[in-house]
């Protein structure tokens, strides 16, 4: 793993050092012991007492909504402790991994770094990058039941404090577009109805789409899911190294990309590219010309702040048959801090002011992610700050999840499967020889995984 680390790093150093600007699983939890000393330590330190000058820099991404929120909660922090200034570096998804990875290297990194949970193997694996959150001044006993165990503990650290609950797929529902269209929101659809009823969509009206999605999207919350129906499995065992699909599963989730794009169910790929990590800026569905976005439950303040049409939500397509939903429950991102950082402790009490400080839960309401914690619920329920869209996302997703692992989301097998995708898409290849090149390739990588 560290060397696949370097080894991707080294080469981003070389072509984006100079353009870093940005614009915008483990053991068991802790003991009762060591959560009651980390909780100690956090009450007693949340104002940083020293009064010493201290300067964070703290990164993230995400849309407008939760760029907004955090500099709000920022603000706050530093109204409290004038001591401390907090820089913010701040940008949509697309390419926030690659910029983490090169400053993790170069030992550039910002002091609290916002991480998708399964990159930690990526992460903490190549090298203790990470520091571990249990003997840092931030009470970790806040989080929900075994939320820090699913989704922030990596080689029994905790190095990652979710700042989310939820899941994904999901998919949200323009309910204008639905009457337009007559579609039925009670139902559960499969893949091929979905590509029927896009077709049927389509045919009525020439410049209206079913569904959008970008190459993140499909690879995510498309392709994995549809191999997780099909298998009832993760996409990789953890113990042997290896895929739980074969040549023909992955053929038949790559045609199913297809499939949906010949149906005209989704929008044209290069459209929708245009909008690629922001889908909520899509014209086409503010102008109420795409209907549905499969995305996560924590993408749902965005959805509500982009269009002025009531909204739903409803369970993610499956295939005739599936042994899974192909759902996943739990916290799919959060905080972690740099372990290298001159000033972790002041970091710790800024990330334990975030997610636990009741006025910073009400400053960031949901657009930073879902109740974490059950004080945050508490509290956001008693001030009507949860929006019954998100409650029944993240409603659906509960219902029936199957339990991924951190082998299945490593980015490099994401790149590969993505890459596809688009050539798939393009007619590059087939969805025949795209599974075959996938298989060869998966085979490559978890071979150097296994062995390290």
């Amino acid at each position: 793993m560290k060397k696949q680390f370097m080894k991707h790093a080294a080469l981003l150093m070389s072509v984006s050092m100079a353009a870093i600007t940005l614009i915008g699983c483990g053991s068991a939890g802790k003991t009762d012991e060591t959560r009651q000393t980390t909780q100690s330590a956090a009450e007693t330190s949340v104002t940083g007492a020293d009064g010493a000058p201290v300067t964070l820099r703290f990164s993230w991404w995400g849309s407008d909504n939760r760029h907004g929120a955090l500099l709000n909660a920022i603000d706050a922090y530093q109204a409290k402790n004038p001591n401390v200034k907090i820089e913010a570096e701040y940008q949509g998804y697309d390419g926030y991994y690659e910029k983490i990875m090169t400053t993790l290297s170069s030992n550039t990194a910002p002091d609290i770094i916002q991480l998708n949970k399964e990159w930690l193997p990526d992460i903490q694996g190549a090298k203790h990058y990470l520091a571990d959150l249990s003997t840092l001044p931030v009470d970790l006993s806040t989080l929900k039941d075994k939320l820090l165990e699913i989704s922030g503990t990596y080689n029994g650290e905790a190095n990652l404090f979710p700042c989310t609950v939820g899941g994904s797929p999901v998919v949200y529902v323009n309910a204008d577009f639905a009457k337009e269209f007559g579609i039925d929101l009670t139902k559960s659809y499969t893949w091929n109805e979905i590509a029927e009823l896009g077709k049927a969509v389509h045919e009525k009206d020439s410049d209206a789409y079913l569904m959008t999605a970008d190459a993140d999207m499909l690879n995510r919350l498309f392709v994995q899911p549809y191999l997780v129906q099909k298998t009832g499995k993760p996409v990789i065992d953890e113990e042997t190294y290896a895929p739980n699909f074969t040549e023909a599963d992955a053929t038949e989730a790559f045609q199913n990309i297809l499939n949906l794009y010949q149906s005209n169910a989704l929008e044209p790929f290069g459209d929708a590219a245009t909008f690629a990590g922001q889908m909520d800026q899509n014209t086409k569905w503010i102008n109420k010309k795409i209907g549905m976005i499969v995305d996560y439950t924590g993408s749902a303040p965005k959805y509500l702040a982009s269009v002025d049409s009531p909204l739903d939500v409803i369970s993610a397509p499956v295939m005739e048959n599936a042994k899974s939903t192909g759902v996943v429950y739990g916290g799919d991102r959060g905080f972690s801090i740099n372990d290298n950082s001159a000033h972790k402790d002041e970091a710790a009490k800024f990330l334990n002011f975030l997610m636990n400080d009741p006025e910073a839960i009400k400053i960031q309401k949901t657009e930073v992610g879902y109740c974490p914690t059950q004080q945050a619920e508490d509290i956001l329920i008693a001030e009507g700050f949860v929006d019954e869209l998100q409650k029944k996302a993240i409603d659906l997703v509960a219902k029936d999840p199957y339990i991924n692992n951190m082998i299945s989301g490593n980015t490099e097998l994401e790149v590969v499967r993505k890459d596809l995708i688009q050539e798939v898409i393009y007619g590059d290849i087939t969805p025949e020889d795209a599974a075959k090149e996938l298989l060869e390739q998966y085979e490559e990588i978890l071979g150097q995984l296994k062995a390290k």
